[in-house]
């Protein structure tokens, strides 16, 4: 248990501080900080996403109740997250779609693997795959419509129109219709788009320690919220959905352990290039990461002994 936990939180903790570290000597400039943010979001993690929706076995895309568990967990939250934004903390469109993201966006990308293969196994970075795609493909289209959203009298075609065409949401929609069409990547495409997408996290996580050094980090009542929502709630939601519909035991347990990861360390990347919830998205990354520790040991705790 201990080396599943210092597997999935010490390269966080790691390259986070690193990041820190280069924030507080001003190593970097706020251009700089930006410059990290564009690459993941426009770069990096759109390809990362592409390859892992393009090599996804094309039954796992029709397996209903190991698909509907997962995406009861992550749009429930993203849902929650929205209208509470709205109507209880009165935020702003744009600012309400960052805080959506924050409280329902996991960390699958960079935590996942190292908690499913050492909980489930090999079999259980399905999940990971199901769950980006889901979130990039259902999810992430109603954020880029909801940033690229302006005070004036913009369409809703044109905004839409923004948003599909963008990386972040063309790519694993690409990605997916490639693994259901039976479509092999060549291994040169493989290699190449891999070399690129998998520094995403790492990149995300440095970018993230950056902005931290230069903000006053806060803990109040909203981050509090974020943090329950995504550590705790959606958890409990995928467990919960999986178990009513008697999810197959070795995939409930890969799907129960994306609930319980902290918030995704490309969220603020995504609200910082649309300069929406900016400091709340990171203030919220961190914390939910520490509490992670916890949601980490409680989960591991549950599929060892419950499941």
């Amino acid at each position: 248990m201990l080396n599943v936990i210092c597997s999935a939180m010490g390269p966080i903790i790691f390259v986070l501080a690193i990041g820190f570290f280069c924030g507080k000597k001003n190593y970097f400039s706020e251009e700089a900080t930006q410059a990290f943010a564009s690459f993941v979001v426009n770069i990096a993690l759109p390809l990362a996403l592409f390859l892992a929706a393009a090599t996804v076995s094309p039954n796992v895309l029709l397996n209903g109740k190991y698909f509907l568990s997962i995406a009861v967990g992550l749009i429930v939250t993203f849902i929650i997250g929205l209208l509470c934004s709205r109507l209880l903390f009165k935020h702003n469109t744009k600012d309400s779609a960052g805080q959506a993201l924050a409280v329902s966006f996991p960390d699958m990308a960079y935590c996942g693997p190292p908690v499913l293969l050492a909980t489930v196994g090999s079999s259980g970075l399905i999940s990971m795959v199901i769950g980006n795609i889901i979130y990039t493909v259902i999810i992430i289209p109603v954020v880029m419509l909801l940033l690229s959203r302006d005070t004036g009298n913009v369409s809703i075609i044109s905004t839409l129109k923004s948003a599909v065409q963008k990386p972040l949401v063309i790519l694993p929609v690409l990605g997916a219709i490639l693994a259901i069409s039976g479509i092999k990547l060549p291994k040169i495409v493989y290699d190449s788009v891999d070399e690129a997408g998998k520094c995403a996290g790492g990149v995300a996580l440095f970018f993230l320690g950056l902005m931290i050094a230069r903000i006053k980090l806060k803990a109040n009542t909203e981050i509090i919220f974020n943090v329950f929502i995504k550590n705790f709630l959606q958890g409990a939601l995928i467990l919960g959905t999986g178990l009513l519909l008697g999810l197959d035991h070795e995939l409930l347990k890969a799907a129960f352990v994306i609930g319980f990861l902290p918030t995704a360390t490309a969220v603020p990347a995504i609200c910082i290039t649309s300069k929406a919830y900016v400091e709340n998205s990171a203030s919220t990354v961190l914390l939910s990461t520490l509490c992670s520790f916890v949601t980490i040991i409680i989960g591991i705790i549950i599929i060892e002994t419950c499941l």
